[in-house]
């Protein structure tokens, strides 16, 4: 087993359950962006070798922040994914754009510059973490997260959707070589599993029934050479093996990798040692399997601190490789 961990980079602009307004990216709130470079040298020394961190943005000048992808690049080694959407697009881009599709084309001239100067920085681009997750959050009846605007699931999926495939394209069409992936819930609850692979299936072009039957048509716009990776973000104690052969029969040909895993919900229980040794049992020498968060982050319910993480600000160190 490969050991991994992410640098969560995700950002709410809505509301917590408790009806207070919460804004933040975890990259800023959690003083990642500071001591960025400790925090690698931090979790290198615990024998981790893969890492996800994420995008940036200068918002007045409407542009990449260059100055911290600049830092990344040094940092990277080969071994960072870098995340371009984690819920939340640069905050130039307003509802109409959203709404109007002009969100989609600037995502991929955006995903063009990264991909045209960072060529080989990166080992891949993570073209959107949790889709299914953000346009719920959008949709009603959560209504939770910008843009707001009361849009049912399906309006909501065919903007996100549309979304993600432009960074993809825009990706790929500046760095044909560059590895793409996406990291979805998987083994959530009772969904099916083709339900809940629909955003790499639309991403990858597949024909979709059910979305044709809500008139959303963005499959169409998606093709099979536009994702690599399908990442799996697994955080319950369900058959393992099983939802990794799930997923390899659905996306034959294409690498399956355990994007997001953690214990958070008991980790004085369950601690990563425990946790990650479910993984080892599978006896799976090249399976990649990352831990979030790796660094201290706030929740999405609440704004509040989350346990579970393998390094803390303060400089602790909660786990080593064996």
């Amino acid at each position: 087993m490969i050991y991994g961990m992410c640098f969560d980079g995700s950002v709410v602009r809505g509301w917590g359950d408790d009806g207070r307004r919460l804004h933040f990216s975890n990259t800023w709130a959690t003083g990642h962006k500071d001591q960025m470079e400790e925090n690698y040298q931090r979790a290198r020394q615990m024998g981790l070798t893969l890492f996800r961190d994420t995008v940036l943005w200068n918002e007045s000048q409407h542009c990449p922040d260059y100055a911290w992808l600049d830092r990344l690049q040094i940092t990277s080694n080969g071994q960072i994914e870098l995340a371009l959407n984690h819920y939340g697009l640069p905050e130039w881009i307003d509802e109409a754009m959203f709404w109007g599709g002009q969100a989609a084309e600037a995502m991929y001239e955006l995903a063009y510059q990264i991909a045209h100067r960072y060529q080989g920085s990166f080992r891949s681009y993570n073209i959107g973490v949790e889709l299914g997750i953000w346009t719920d959050w959008i949709a009603t009846p959560n209504n939770r997260q910008w843009p707001f605007g009361g849009q049912p699931w399906w309006e909501v999926y065919r903007q996100t959707s549309a979304i993600t495939i432009a960074i993809a394209k825009g990706l790929k069409d500046a760095d044909p070589t560059c590895l793409t992936a996406m990291s979805e819930p998987w083994g959530w609850g009772d969904m099916p599993y083709p339900d809940q692979a629909r955003p790499f299936a639309t991403v990858l072009g597949q024909d979709d029934d059910v979305a044709r039957q809500n008139n959303c048509l963005t499959w169409q716009q998606g093709h099979a050479g536009l994702l690599d990776i399908i990442g799996l973000n697994i955080y319950f104690d369900n058959d393992i093996a099983h939802m990794l052969v799930a997923a390899r029969n659905l996306f034959p040909g294409k690498k399956v990798v355990v994007a997001e895993t953690a214990n958070i919900y008991r980790p004085d229980c369950h601690p990563p040692a425990l946790w990650w040794a479910k993984f080892e049992t599978l006896s799976e020498a090249d399976l990649e399997v990352s831990w979030n968060p790796g660094f201290s982050m706030l929740n999405h319910e609440l704004g509040e601190a989350m346990a579970g993480n393998l390094l803390s600000s303060d400089g602790t160190r909660h786990w080593q490789k064996p």
